[in-house]
């Protein structure tokens, strides 16, 4: 199978300007590519090189479409890519820690789907949301670091109670991207909290679905099935392993990696793995932690071991 990046597309100069230029897609010569893998285009001329993907619905390599975005590494680019092409409608993301996983979603759904979203200063019995705004779910399984010796239920309180204390990461994007809010978003209504285990039975029309630790699951078919009309789902976690805390689950067997090999190739599924020291972004002490784990432990994350 031919992962992304590997392959490398040659064209003539003239074809080189048109895809540049033009975006006018390319007929790969490899047969074995699947659908949405991202590929190399180069001159043979110049050597230049320009980034693409295989796309199902033009039966060629396009280049990708950031919409003004900018990213600092290819496959970034490449998460910007699926999260604004209509057709790809779940999208997994196997990446180490401080990779914009979560935050690239959390933007990119809220600038889609929420942004003209006015909440009222007081939200009253009364308040009913728009039926037809778009809803985002976020989904986490019931299980948090430390596994089996730090379930949500020793915390108290309700679902919601046992939860927050774990979300926030997504709380401070929700507040840095919307000028509403987490909190406001979520009592209007527009933002909603589940364990994952209670996704199962949801009719998910008109919404995004969020879920994230997916590693930390046996399987995502479940979550997976759920989806209906105008839905997106998003698969996030890292499957390295002192991020995995279910007992049984490993690198290579847990939910994530198995939804990621099951739909590869899928027209409407995309996956992206940042596994690399490039692909960190938040600060150059979380950099300078991975790169002393690759030091310790070797350069694939899937064999660390702490």
């Amino acid at each position: 199978m031919i992962k992304h990046w590997q392959h490398v597309e040659y064209i003539t100069q003239e074809d080189y300007d048109k895809f540049a230029k033009y975006n006018i897609p390319i007929t790969p010569k490899e047969a074995g590519l699947h659908y949405n893998t991202a590929v190399y285009i180069e001159c043979i001329n110049s050597g230049k090189r320009l980034e693409g993907i295989y796309d199902p619905d033009m039966k060629g390599i396009r280049k990708l479409n950031l919409k003004g975005k900018t990213a600092s590494n290819r496959d970034l680019r490449l998460y910007l890519d699926a999260i604004h092409n209509p057709k790809i409608t779940m999208i997994a993301v196997d990446g180490l820690m401080g990779t914009g996983k979560t935050s690239t979603a959390i933007e990119e759904v809220i600038n889609q789907h929420l942004i003209n979203v006015k909440i009222p200063a007081f939200i009253g019995e009364d308040y009913k949301p728009d039926p037809d705004a778009h809803k985002i779910i976020i989904a986490k399984p019931y299980i948090n670091a430390g596994g089996k010796y730090e379930q949500y239920g020793f915390l108290p309180g309700d679902i919601d109670d046992k939860m927050d204390p774990t979300l926030s990461n997504f709380i401070q994007y929700f507040d840095r991207f919307h000028p509403a809010g987490f909190n406001n978003l979520r009592e209007a209504g527009y933002v909603e909290i589940k364990p994952l285990g209670f996704i199962r039975g949801l009719d998910a029309k008109n919404m995004t679905i969020i879920a994230d630790e997916t590693q930390n699951t046996t399987e995502l078919i479940s979550l997976a099935t759920r989806k209906a009309e105008n839905c997106r789902i998003f698969f996030l976690g890292d499957t390295s392993p002192f991020q995995i805390d279910l007992p049984g689950n490993t690198p290579k067997k847990n939910g994530l990696r198995h939804i990621i090999d099951l739909l590869q190739g899928a027209p409407y599924f995309q996956y992206i793995e940042m596994k690399t020291l490039e692909h960190i972004v938040r600060s150059d002490e979380v950099r300078d932690i991975v790169r002393r784990l690759f030091k310790k432990y070797g350069q694939d994350p899937q064999e660390w071991v702490v």
